[in-house]
């Protein structure tokens, strides 16, 4: 009869990160089987499959460019090339089309931060949280013909992550506690839904959408507002946004040592924002220091940030603005001068926008 398993935990500690690693070894009755044969093919079988099913991708999405490149060959001959500086024909209502040019549009708003960016065609908000993150290995070793020792070991590190780490599913979550984020983290992101060609001819947000080509936002002198339901934020970089964890609703953030040089978004438009003075925490006024109906200004920190706690988090913004060679689009032309999805009798859609159409 089996034997229980017999379990030996070991917490190994370190001066620097006290706790940051955690080692369970388990030995466990696992009998090697005798007249059985093939003892190996287990461990092979997964192998194979994961091997075939990664030709099996590998080969749809061949197949599938393929099979894309071939339909767009055979719908060249019916092909309408538009010209982009002209207003929408009626005559090539529900054709295929093509059109390249320039691509406008007015620009894009944060309304949370107050965020303006002129003519730009995306605008991606991310806000990240500085958390614990568990990491988990594990290895196994046979040290009799009926013993295997089994090592698990869960590492704890601290890092910025777009996705909050529930703490309570640690292996150790004493000493690794994840608080709530003061604000949703993640990516926010705004299209144009005005955007158009030189001719007139509108260019929806879905199309828009394919374009990833994303540059930083310099905050700078960018005219952020501090959002009322925050009680402290500051400017700590370049493009970043730092948010300091507060314990139970607290006015003021870590302080800062004295004489640390704190700016209002009004300084920075004098002094370009420059980096200098010394690095610290953060100390800033609560949301409803400013005068009465006023939204207080964004300060900002010179010099180095100061180092993370678990719980801040930082934002940072990203734009995509008109591609200078100009687009391309392939899209079908509807009724009112729209640009819509098209497709073939075996369903195959072609709705498409890139860079590169030129700029005229």
């Amino acid at each position: 009869m089996p034997r229980p398993v017999t379990a030996i935990v070991m917490l190994l500690l370190s001066s620097a990160c006290a706790q940051d690693l955690v080692r369970s070894v388990h030995y466990e009755y696992r009998p090697i089987a005798r007249g059985r044969g093939g003892g190996g093919v287990g461990g092979v079988v997964p192998g194979v499959g994961l091997s075939v099913l990664s030709g099996v991708l590998l080969w749809w999405n061949e197949g599938r460019a393929v099979r894309e490149s071939r339909m767009l060959r055979r719908l060249l001959p019916s092909l309408v090339r538009l010209d982009a500086d002209s207003p929408p024909d009626p005559t090539h209502d529900g054709r295929l089309v093509h059109l390249s040019g320039p691509l406008r549009a007015s620009g894009l708003v944060d309304p949370e931060w107050g965020l303006q960016r002129q003519g730009v065609l995306r605008l991606r908000r991310s806000a990240e949280v500085y958390q614990w993150r568990e990491e988990r290995t594990e290895t196994s070793q046979r040290v009799s013909e009926r013993e295997v020792r089994r090592e698990v070991t869960h590492r704890y590190r601290r890092t910025w992550g777009r996705v909050p780490v529930d703490s309570s599913r640690f292996e150790a979550p004493h000493g690794h506690h994840n608080p709530e984020p003061v604000l949703p983290v993640g990516d926010t992101t705004f299209t144009a839904t005005d955007a158009a060609l030189p001719g007139g001819i509108h260019v929806p947000a879905g199309l828009v959408a394919q374009l990833s080509d994303y540059a930083a936002v310099p905050l700078a002198g960018a005219g952020l507002t501090q959002p009322k339901h925050l009680p402290s934020a500051a400017i700590t970089g370049v493009g970043t946004v730092s948010i300091p964890f507060q314990q139970r609703g607290a006015a003021l953030s870590r302080p800062l040592p004295p004489g640390s040089p704190v700016q209002t978004t009004d300084d920075v438009l004098r002094q370009s924002g420059e980096a200098g003075g010394r690095t610290g925490s953060l100390t800033l006024r609560p949301a409803g220091a400013a005068a009465s109906g006023e939204t207080p200004p964004l300060p900002v920190l010179r010099g180095p940030p100061p180092a993370p706690e678990v719980g801040d988090v930082r934002l940072r913004w990203s734009e995509v603005a008109s591609p200078a060679e100009g687009v391309s689009i392939l899209a079908r032309q509807g009724r009112r001068g729209e640009l819509l999805p098209w497709s073939d009798e075996a369903g195959r859609g072609v709705y498409r926008l890139g860079g590169g159409g030129g700029a005229g």
